[in-house]
């Protein structure tokens, strides 16, 4: 895998439209990995990252293939040299992470997906998603080690059955915490493919540190 992290300057025409429509961000990274991802040899994941208010936006993004952001227009972001990553996991580790998710359900009969409510339930959504990758949270003397940094709503593009200018709204809660490894091949394999939907929305990403 290979970890890219991009400053965006907003004087740029393309970096305002894709800040602007995470479909539009999602189509430019992609434009990186191009190929691998018609070889269906890729999974581009990617996160635009908290930052305050006169700071640049930064944008990080984990492909399993070395990008080539040679292909960006010029002035469109600062691009700081991609790093090969290849973790090594083991069972017990404890790992620091972020992930910025959709916890969300789908309503019986209609499948409509509707977002989580209530603290608990967006917590007990990441336990089973991160439960079925390999993972689990830590948990201490106060509790599991996890804390939510945003919860927000992402105002984008209906794809298909919106009609002109139909707008759809997506939870996407900034997760941080601690959690450990319980199966490596499984944890591998998620940190790839990254956690729930909205991939395409900047969601999904699961960073580890130690």
């Amino acid at each position: 895998m290979w970890i890219s992290k991009l400053v965006l300057d907003p004087r740029s025409k393309a970096a305002r439209r894709d800040l602007a429509n995470p479909y539009e961000m999602h189509r430019t990274l992609s434009r990186a990995v191009s190929q691998a991802l018609q070889a269906g040899r890729e999974r581009l994941l990617w996160r635009l990252e908290p930052t305050r208010t006169h700071e640049r936006p930064v944008v990080l993004v984990q492909t399993l293939t070395e990008p080539d952001w040679s292909v960006l227009e010029g002035g469109y972001a600062e691009i700081f040299p991609p790093k090969p990553f290849s973790p090594v996991f083991r069972p017990g580790q404890s790992l620091r992470f972020r992930l910025r998710a959709n916890p969300s359900k789908r309503v019986a009969g209609s499948g409509k997906r509707v977002a989580l409510k209530t603290y608990g339930e967006k917590v007990a959504w990441l336990q089973r998603r991160l439960a079925e990758g390999g993972f689990r949270l830590v948990e201490g003397e106060e509790g599991l080690s996890v804390r939510i940094l945003q919860d927000t709503f992402l105002e984008v593009p209906r794809r298909k059955g919106g009609g002109e200018g139909g707008k759809m709204q997506i939870q996407a809660v900034l997760f941080e915490g601690r959690l450990e490894v319980v199966d490596p091949e499984q944890a591998l394999a998620t940190l790839e493919r990254g956690i729930g939907p909205g991939k395409a929305l900047g969601l999904g990403l699961l960073s580890l540190a130690p």
